[in-house]
């Protein structure tokens, strides 16, 4: 579920046509207007959506092409009021109520139209803040919140801003393309002295795209926080039985400042592939052999589990005939498990699975039924 402030141009760029054609859009709410329709307002929100589902072959790609969304406006753009807050809160709600596994969302509060709303740091405790306190019971619910740290550190605050301060909140910092902090990135830690921002990752010169011909290059944790996110969509298909709170853990883990984080970069910039690992380590038993291919017999699908991650794999599946029926290379592989789905060639009996890694290749016989 994207959190936002407005989704103009989405049902038009280009960057989306994959997105719509599949019809990966599942739903829409404006809880400022009270309606459905969100392609207006801004596009700030089509920026971020951009950052995650996009694809432009050879220009733009990303983080979750394959993820379906939510796109919910809680923001009024036009003012700073803490209604915004509860207009958070309906919106995560809808979320949950839909089933949402990840709420992202680059928005955050702190000041408002009217000075004496304003909040003080102090209230950046993790238990103070009204949309906070939403956004830790989201969690408490199983979803995987992730939420900008903010772009406050070149003004007077400095500091994160709510929702990022909860302890349950995954809070997204910014770096660089060099890995260097950005100069506007917020700063940790909370009032309550966690650890803040928890990671970072680039939201200096994003791709991103909000009008039909044009990709443009922004900056802010706006931008970092859907890398992220998009992101924990993968973690969680690699390994579903992950609750959001161990991926979290997993990512803090993997980063590379794990263990001397600071108020800039927090626990650092992960590594997306040694988190998958951590995880894999905890809920996917290794095999006894190297490599398991199951089940056996099988309908449409089979699963293969590896007893390290290879660098590549290659998958070749043959007919008793010896004919090739399917053969998929990949590169650059991040997992200790491979699902292949669909596996809709014709004929029930006996197949050769061969499996091919820089370190080994087996064949495995397995038998293909019919059914449901």
């Amino acid at each position: 579920a994207v959190i936002d402030g407005g989704f103009s141009n989405t049902g038009i760029i280009p960057a989306l046509d994959h997105l719509r054609d599949r019809k990966g859009i599942k739903g829409t709410y404006d809880f400022v207007n009270n309606n459905e329709y969100v392609y207006d307002f801004h596009n700030h929100g089509t920026a971020v959506l951009s950052v995650l589902a996009g694809m432009i072959e050879g220009m733009l790609e990303g983080s979750a092409p394959g993820a379906d969304y939510l796109l919910l406006r809680s923001e009024d753009t036009d003012s700073e009021y803490p209604v915004e807050e509860d207009l958070w809160t309906a919106a995560a709600e809808f979320a949950d109520s839909s089933g949402a596994d990840i709420i992202t969302s680059s928005l955050g509060y702190y000041i408002f139209d009217d000075p004496s709303m304003d909040y003080q740091f102090e209230d950046m405790d993790g238990d103070r803040a009204f949309v906070t306190r939403a956004a830790d019971i989201a969690a408490s619910k199983g979803i995987l919140v992730v939420n900008s740290a903010g772009n406050e550190r070149n003004m007077a605050w400095k500091k994160i801003i709510a929702p990022s301060d909860g302890d349950s909140v995954l809070a997204v910092g910014a770096v660089r393309s060099d890995r260097t902090i950005s100069s506007f990135s917020s700063a940790g830690p909370s009032a309550d002295r966690q650890v803040k921002p928890d990671i970072v990752a680039q939201g200096v010169g994003i791709k991103v795209q909000i009008s039909p011909n044009l990709l443009h290059m922004a900056d802010g944790t706006s931008f970092s926080c859907p890398v992220i996110s998009g992101i924990c969509a993968c973690i969680m298909q690699a390994v579903p039985q992950a609750s959001n709170m161990d991926i979290i853990s997993a990512l803090h883990s993997s980063s590379d400042r794990y263990f001397t984080p600071d108020s800039l970069y927090g626990y650092g910039i992960p590594d997306i592939k040694k988190a998958i690992a951590i995880l894999q380590d905890k809920y996917l038993p290794k095999p006894a052999g190297e490599i398991v291919v199951f089940p056996n017999p099988f309908r449409n699908e089979i699963r293969i589990n590896l007893s390290e991650v290879p660098e590549w794999l290659s998958v070749e599946i043959y007919d008793q005939t010896g004919k090739q029926v399917m053969k998929k290379m990949y590169r650059n592989f991040v997992s200790r498990s491979l699902t292949l789905d669909n596996l809709t060639f014709r004929g029930k009996g006996l197949y050769f699975v061969r499996v091919i890694t820089p370190d080994t290749a087996l064949t495995h016989r397995i038998i293909k039924i019919v059914g449901p």
